[in-house]
């Protein structure tokens, strides 16, 4: 199922921020446009690119994202998402394998920031979940024998923190039956990581096969703040400036 997309149309209509839509009670809602959230999903080398609607969650900064699709024949997904422009992300997705044989699929999150974490960052990241044996033929497996991680985190699209590196491989142990991915965490609680200046997007990328007819679900955290040292020094600047002002 496709999420229909009101922002190209909000935007032909000069709404920046909401649109007005009438409801079969004649009550009006108003929805609030959050950031391009993107969604790469599918098999390696034939992927699709989702914007699903970010709506504001309540708290400044954060969106929740909710939804599902699916590709005939092949795979579908699910996710619940809170993302933070000032910035986190945090998803919960759920992929099947719709097709006839082991394939290997690629989930990517990336979400625009702002503002820009700079001169330097601090990271963190967690991921965990499960597979499932969703055909009850007696074999579920995810898993990577060389190269990508599970969890990849990215600042501006490079890859800045690995969590579960390949080789991996998780089985469920009996037909019908799911084996856990162990929770594991990197640079929390904190974060506590040494990374980069992020100026334009964060994000996470999961690359691993899947048996057929069988279901993985994932719970992804990446957390990126700016380093303590450089908000001191942003402080000392603007102290700095305002006490020239007063000469």
């Amino acid at each position: 199922m496709f999420q229909f997309n009101l922002r190209p149309f909000a935007a032909m209509l000069g709404l920046s921020c909401a649109v007005v839509l009438g409801s079969s009670n004649s009550a009006s809602a108003i929805v609030s446009f959050g950031p391009d959230v993107q969604v790469e999903v599918g098999i390696l080398g034939n992927t699709q690119t989702l914007h699903p609607e970010a709506l504001q969650t309540g708290i400044p900064n954060q969106y929740g994202l909710n939804g599902n699709m699916t590709m005939a024949g092949l795979w579908n997904l699910t996710w619940d998402m809170t993302v933070d422009t000032d910035p986190f992300v945090n998803g919960v997705f759920g992929l099947t394998n719709m097709s006839g044989a082991t394939q290997t699929f690629v989930l990517n999150v990336t979400l625009p920031i702002t503002p820009a974490v700079t001169p330097s960052s601090l990271i963190g990241g967690s991921i965990g979940g499960s597979v499932t044996d969703a055909n009850n033929d007696g074999t579920a497996t995810v898993a990577n024998s060389g190269g990508a991680p599970l969890f990849d985190g990215l600042l501006d699209g490079a890859s800045a923190l690995t969590i579960i590196n390949a080789p991996f491989s998780f089985s469920a142990p009996f037909a019908g039956g799911t084996a856990n991915i162990p929770a594991t965490n990197v640079g929390l609680p904190g974060p506590t990581i040494p990374g980069p200046a992020v100026l334009n997007t964060i994000g996470i990328n999961h690359i691993f096969t899947l048996t057929p007819g069988d279901t993985v679900a994932l719970t992804s955290f990446f957390l990126v703040v700016p380093e303590p040292a450089s908000l001191g020094l942003l402080a000392c600047g603007i102290l700095v400036m305002a006490v020239k002002r007063r000469r």
